[in-house]
Order: C-alpha cells, then sequence, then structure tokens
C-alpha cells in the first residue's frame, strides 16, 4: 500500500498554492494518508490567518481523492480529528468500486494557473453551468460574473483596490519577490515559488528581478495588468464559504480544485484574480456588497476563459521532500 499511496501523493502535490509555497506534508501509516500543514512555509503578510494556506491543503486533497478513485479505492475523511497528536486531514483508502472521471485525473498534471491574456471567447452557459454543478461541497456556494455585464464591474473595482492596496504594501512586494524564482538556476535549487516565466519575465539575475519589482512595477500599473487580463477573459467565479474556520478554507480548496479540474478537461484556463479577499477591509466590502449572511466569507476569485498560450510547469518538491519519515 506504500507505494500506492507515494503515487497517490505525488497527484495531490500537483495541486496550486498560494506562490506555490506547496505548504504540505505527508505521512503514510499502512492505508491511512494524512495531511499536514508546514507552517514553516506560510505567507505572513499576504495570508495572515493562513486561510489560503489551509485552502491548498484542500486542492491537495481533493486531488488526492480524485486518483484514489481512479485506483478503484474509496476514501473516508477525517478534518482535523483530536485524537491526532498534530493537527492534520486523515485519509482512510480501502477497497472499493467508485470510479472517480476520467478526465478529471487526466487534467491533474495539466491543471496550471494561466497568468496571461485570454483571447475573449465566451463560455456558454451550458459550460459554465457545468463548471459551477462540479462544486461538491454543500459548505461552498459558487457565484458567477461575466465579463461585459454590468454586475461584474463592481468585482473589478475590488479587484483594482486590492492590487494597489497590496503593490503599496513594501512587505507584500517583499514577501512576493522572495517567492519569485527569476532564473532556471534558482528553479533547480528549489522547485518550488513562481517562476519568472509564469510572470511574464525571461530568465534573469535576482538583483535585476528585485530592481524590478521594486522599481519599475507601480500599483496603478499593475492594476490596470490584471483589469486588462480580466477583461480579456469570460467569466469570474468567487467562491464563499459558509463559515470563516480551517474546515471551510479546506472545503473552499476542494471545490475550486474541482472546478479548476473540470475547467481543465474541458480546455478552459483559469488563474487567481484574489486581491480583494486578501485584502481584508477590501474583503469585507465585497461580502457587504454581495449581500452574504454573518459568517459568509468570499475567499477566493478566479478569472476564466480560453488561452492560446501555455505558460512552462511550475517546479514541484519531489515526493520523498514532502512526506514524513514514519
Amino acid at each position: 500500500m506504500r507505494a500506492t499511496s507515494e503515487q497517490l501523493i505525488s497527484f495531490a502535490t500537483r495541486a496550486p498554492s498560494g506562490h506555490n509555497t506547496q505548504p504540505w506534508q505527508f505521512s503514510v501509516d499502512q492505508d491511512t494518508i494524512r495531511i499536514y500543514p508546514d507552517l514553516s512555509r506560510r505567507l505572513p503578510v499576504v495570508d495572515p490567518d493562513d486561510h489560503a494556506l489551509f485552502i491548498s491543503l484542500g486542492c491537495a486533497l481533493e486531488n488526492l481523492l480524485v486518483a484514489a478513485a481512479r485506483q478503484g479505492l474509496s476514501a473516508s475523511i477525517d478534518y482535523f480529528p483530536s485524537d491526532e497528536p498534530e493537527e492534520c486531514l486523515r485519509v482512510r483508502l480501502s477497497e472499493g468500486t467508485n470510479q472517480s472521471a476520467e478526465a478529471l485525473f487526466r487534467a491533474i498534471p495539466d491543471r496550471q494557473s494561466n497568468r496571461g491574456i485570454y483571447d475573449g471567447r465566451a463560455i456558454t452557459d451550458a459550460d459554465l453551468a457545468r463548471l459551477v454543478e462540479a462544486n461538491a461541497c454543500e459548505s461552498v456556494s459558487v457565484r458567477s460574473f461575466r465579463v461585459g455585464h454590468p454586475d461584474i464591474e463592481p468585482i473589478i473595482g475590488f479587484v483594482r483596490e486590492g492590487n494597489i492596496a497590496q503593490f503599496n504594501d513594501p512587505a507584500f512586494v517583499a514577501e512576493l519577490v522572495s517567492w519569485i524564482r527569476f532564473s532556471r538556476r534558482e528553479i533547480s535549487e528549489g522547485s518550488d515559488g513562481l517562476t519568472a516565466a509564469a510572470l511574464g519575465f525571461p530568465s534573469i539575475p535576482r538583483w535585476l528581478g528585485r530592481w524590478i519589482m521594486t522599481t519599475l512595477v507601480k500599483p496603478k500599473g499593475e492594476a490596470a495588468r490584471q483589469e486588462k487580463a480580466i477583461r480579456s477573459s469570460s467569466v469570474l467565479l468567487l467562491f464563499v464559504a459558509r463559515e470563516n474556520d480551517k474546515r471551510h478554507w479546506v472545503d473552499v480548496g476542494r471545490s475550486f480544485e474541482r472546478i479548476a479540474l473540470t475547467a481543465t478537461s474541458m480546455g478552459i484556463a483559469q488563474a487567481h484574480v484574489n486581491m480583494p479577499c486578501e485584502v481584508e477591509p477590501i474583503r469585507r466590502r465585497l461580502a457587504a456588497h454581495l449581500g452574504l449572511d454573518a459568517g459568509e466569507q468570499p475567499l477566493l476569485l478566479i478569472r476564466l476563459g480560453f488561452a492560446n498560450k501555455r505558460p512552462p510547469p511550475s517546479p514541484r518538491r519531489p515526493v520523498d521532500q514532502v512526506v514524513r519519515d514514519a
């Protein structure tokens, strides 16, 4: 079972995470896989309450479940069980008959965040309904906003505000720069972080990349770039958690990953535009604008559309670096 478990973990590690920090560890014990938060990889500036970190764990969990079902395994999940010495997600595997949709499994290695400009083609109503219906978590609701419709304009405004607030914060820029891998050498040394290619840069020395990010990149210019990217897309999807706690954060990750895999299987690109969810005062205003109930939290915003180019794949740490010794 250990060999099978490590295969499943390899699919789990293809999950997305903020700045590609890959903030997870795993352990294997006979028929049980545990997923632990790796707090040494947290992002204290952009994610001070760690909600995005736990969303990433939910993405990894969903990948693992899709891969397990593809191998004919059933899984029971315990969220942060009290009988564990450390906080974790516990997955017990057994022989089963449930099969994952083949398309979702095949999409795991192909799913990526495509931060480029899309070609403006519209996602059909039927395909949008299919994407939203892929959400399997009752604790998470998904709202859609079509580019070109009036109701998207306030959302774009919140993205603009969030972008400007973040890039006016030297601590945010410093944290972001620390996770950018500006050269191929840096990628090979770390197997994590945001690649220069993913951000539209050539391979350059770190000193030059830091200078560009701290001197040439301006808040209003970055906001305009993101707005252009949104307007080249077809739809924004907003993920709203019923409550603001770790279990619901994990469920947001599961919901997002399921939709992202579905989109990938349909040839639809996606990328985060999560700025209004990351700046707490703006997040509160976004929630008020949407008329959310008390306790509900808008935690993740993505754009979807069709892209003519795919960026190079993001690096991932090998399995032996994320699996604890038994």
